[in-house]
């Protein structure tokens, strides 16, 4: 008895597919600056659909999905639209072997900085499975290198800054807000070295040089801060 040929996705699903997995070429779709002709060629080349004039048909389809507002989208540009940026100028990130009395030490600096200036000043701790981050002002460097112990230390990068999203509490009820801005950051070409979010607060950390481009970036999504977020 003959097998029956082995079906793969069709020119539709594969261009679909491919689009999903490349945001930049979502946004010239949505823009409307795409080469369609130049699109289906790559397309062809990396899925193997051998019909361009399907892959054409299936891109301008895509297209036109996308002029249709997602009411899910909408409410992730309206809350980062409502937040507050703050910039962090001279951060620094140390970074330490994974070690409970470690931790025990840096908690107890942590809650002697919130007594001390309580709301002002920047220090995160960031658990990993094999690595601890310390996310901190350059001022607090020498309390922060005095708690860990030199075998567990596995380096120092200063001359950092953090751009902080403030949004309203429900920002934790919408998904897709730090991909929303992730991917602006993507479409620049900026790197980001860490990310964190903290209930209302997406915190994003760059390197000096990289951050005036992430904030002329950034601020087109939200304001910088200059009043409460609302709320």
């Amino acid at each position: 008895m003959r097998r029956a040929p082995r079906v793969g996705p069709s020119a539709a699903d594969a261009t679909r597919q491919y689009i999903d997995e490349h945001p930049s070429v979502r946004e010239t779709l949505r823009d409307d600056l795409v080469n369609y002709t130049a699109l289906a060629r790559r397309v062809e080349a990396e899925t193997g659909v051998t019909s361009e004039e399907a892959v054409t048909v299936a891109v301008r389809r895509y297209q036109r999905g996308l002029a249709i507002e997602d009411p899910s989208l909408e409410k992730v540009r309206k809350i980062v639209r409502e937040s507050r940026l703050e910039v962090h100028a001279r951060v620094a990130i140390v970074r330490m072997r994974d070690d409970w009395e470690a931790i025990d030490e840096l908690l107890a600096l942590g809650r002697k900085l919130l007594t001390e200036a309580p709301g002002r000043r920047l220090f995160e701790i960031l658990i990993g499975t094999r690595a601890i981050t310390v996310l901190c002002e350059e001022s607090l460097l020498a309390e922060v290198k005095a708690t860990i112990p030199n075998k567990l230390l596995l380096g120092v990068e200063r001359g950092l800054a953090v751009l902080a999203f403030r949004s309203r509490p429900e920002v934790a009820e919408i998904p897709g807000v730090l991909a929303y801005i992730a991917e602006a950051l993507f479409r620049a070409g900026i790197n980001c070295l860490e990310t964190v979010s903290v209930h209302t607060d997406s915190l994003f950390v760059f390197r000096d040089r990289d951050s005036i481009r992430a904030f002329q970036v950034l601020s087109t999504l939200a304001p910088p801060s200059s009043s409460p977020v609302p709320g």
